[in-house]
């Protein structure tokens, strides 16, 4: 039967692993017998041979208790010595203890019953005999009855002997046979190991002996073909892979035999499009002509769009100048109004500075959009409190839609807390969607909502603009976030405003990690919602234009949705037509 060369290789393969297996099979048997005998000779031999030495041990102690017993003569030293003796009695016993619970044989055991009753024969006889008959006596002398504890102690020492060599021989054995199994594991598996080589060489060598012969044979005629022989064939015997690749190998050649009449027809075909391909090259001078011409143009257009941005940037920056001296004087005279004692005046001097402050805010979009054309934005990173920028914000609106009869509302959490970006950034952001929701709505309602959410382990923070104006159409939405462009063609003459805010302020919240997306419908209102890491991390001030694109990764929010919060957990405030109050949602 006719194999393939991958079916070879299986084989070969397949039958290299059933000898693996057998050995690894063979050796992981070894290995878990001799486990075995080595657990047993850790927890049981050795143990056992520490213990009977333990117990000798407390039986010289003993001993030579007994000797200092008759030697010392002072009452104080008799009676430290029997205390001795005792602890040495409650060491032996838990010696004893110990041992009976190793798994010991049937002479083991016998003997170690035998050691047990010699002590307890032994003891008492110390305490009935040998501590009454020396515990009053002074001389020093030896008495009768130490001697005749002498059989007994003999006695018990040549047990615990016995005991000793009966543990040690057990050890023995037990080596004995883990030195037996690892001997045996060892020659089966060099044995195995040895026919597993072997096989794989016989198997490897005949295997790639006949494959680099047939292959020597295609090279050879590869190679006559490359100097020019198209009658090259090859013949090879098999029904391999080789095989199919000789019979493609031939169809080649014979396709190239082919390919060689048809190339020296169209090299006919080809000297006569020369002309043709003149003309064409003729063709593509010019049009590399009009191309350069285009490339002018395009320069010309960037010089003037950048000439463009230099002016807005001037122009912001000198009217910037005046309205900073008009702040100052706000500020002097509100100092002024705190020294006087005039505190009627203070809440219109800090309208007046907080509009003027907006308006500043107005001339730096124009700068900041310039700025950001000419990518010289900068990020000032720091942590502020959320709920002061939201109020501060919504102080400034306040007397604005109450003037054009608007409920303006903040929902805020308390438990908001802060918020690591730039503090500016974010305020000037506020600013132009609160701006542009009064602005569109005319006795309706305003709705700042701040709620945050964590989403793939990373903080957000999502900032609602809900109001009841005129709404957007679907079909404007495309231009909304365009510089300089308005939705409705009326907005202008009716409304006023550059068209400059809300493109501003989507590449000021891409910067800052974030995004705005809308939602709207003619005559129901807008939802402008912001979403912004509460942490943007380490940003750095940069000298190029940085936009950050979210590439939808960024957590969706419905805008306009209000978190779910319990009642006491969220503080609103609300400027209506007829009063403006702080209260609990």
């Amino acid at each position: 039967m006719k194999l393939s060369i991958r079916t070879k290789l299986l084989a070969a393969l397949g039958l290299d692993l059933a000898l693996m297996l057998i050995l690894g099979s063979f050796a992981l048997n070894q290995m878990s017998a001799m486990n075995e005998e080595a657990t047993f000779v850790a927890a049981q031999t050795i143990p056992s041979i520490d213990t009977v030495n333990t117990i000798n041990d407390i039986l010289l102690s003993y001993r030579n208790l007994q000797v200092e017993y008759i030697i010392n003569v002072a009452s104080a030293d008799k009676l430290r010595i029997e205390g001795e003796m005792h602890h040495l009695e409650e060491d032996m016993a838990k010696a004893f203890i110990t041992y009976d619970h190793f798994q010991l044989d049937e002479n083991e055991r016998a003997t170690f019953e035998q050691t047990r009753a010699g002590w307890e024969q032994f003891v008492t006889a110390t305490h009935t005999q040998f501590i009454p008959s020396n515990r009053d006596s002074n001389t020093g002398n030896v008495h009768p009855s130490f001697s005749r504890l002498a059989p007994l102690y003999d006695n018990l020492l040549s047990h615990v002997r016995q005991i000793k060599q009966q543990s040690q021989q057990r050890a023995t054995t037990a080596l004995g046979r883990v030195r037996a199994a690892y001997d045996a594991s060892r020659l089966v598996i060099l044995s195995e190991t040895t026919l597993t080589i072997v096989v794989s060489a016989v198997i490897g060598l005949t295997l790639s002996s006949n494959i680099a012969r047939r292959i020597r044979k295609l090279r050879d005629a590869t190679m006559a073909i490359a100097g020019g022989d198209l009658n090259q064939t090859v013949a090879l015997r098999g029904s391999d892979e080789l095989q199919l690749l000789a019979n493609n190998f031939n169809l080649m050649v014979a396709s190239l035999r082919q390919q060689h009449l048809l190339l020296a027809q169209r090299n006919t075909e080809l000297s006569e499009s020369l002309e043709t391909q003149r003309k064409l090259m003729s063709d593509l001078v010019q049009r590399k002509q009009a191309e350069e011409a285009a490339d002018r143009a395009r320069a010309t257009a960037e010089a003037a769009s950048q000439a463009k941005s230099m002016f807005l940037a001037t122009m912001s920056h000198e009217l910037r100048t005046p309205l900073n001296a008009i702040l100052g004087y706000v500020q002097l005279l509100h100092l002024e109004a705190q020294i006087r004692g005039n505190t009627d005046m203070l809440p219109d001097l800090e309208r007046i500075r907080s509009a003027g402050k907006h308006l500043l805010t107005i001339i730096s979009n124009i700068l900041d959009f310039s700025k950001i054309e000419q990518g010289k934005m900068n990020l000032e990173i720091d942590t502020f409190e959320i709920s002061s920028v939201a109020n501060e914000v919504i102080g400034i609106f306040s007397p604005l839609a109450h003037s054009r009869g608007i409920d303006l509302t903040l929902i805020c959490p308390p438990e908001i807390g802060l918020m690591r970006s730039d503090a500016g950034k974010v305020r000037q952001v506020l600013f132009n969607l609160l701006s542009n929701a009064v602005k569109f709505t005319e006795r309706g309602h305003i709705t700042l909502t701040i709620s945050h959410e964590y989403h793939s382990g990373k903080a957000w923070i999502f900032f609602s603009v809900a109001d009841t104006g005129i709404g957007i159409n679907p079909e404007q939405m495309g231009r909304l976030f365009q510089a300089f462009s308005q939705v409705h063609h009326n907005t202008f003459h009716h409304y006023g405003g550059t068209g400059l805010g809300l493109a501003l302020s989507r590449q000021l919240c891409q910067m800052l990690g974030g995004d705005i997306t809308v939602e709207s419908e003619t005559g129901k209102g807008s939802v402008f919602s912001v979403c912004l890491p509460a942490d943007i991390g380490t940003v750095q001030a940069t000298r190029q234009t940085h936009v950050l694109h979210t590439n939808g990764n960024l957590p969706r929010h419905i805008p306009g949705s209000v978190p779910s919060l319990t009642p006491g957990e969220e503080t609103a405030v609300v400027a209506s037509p007829t009063s403006m109050t702080q209260r609990d949602a």
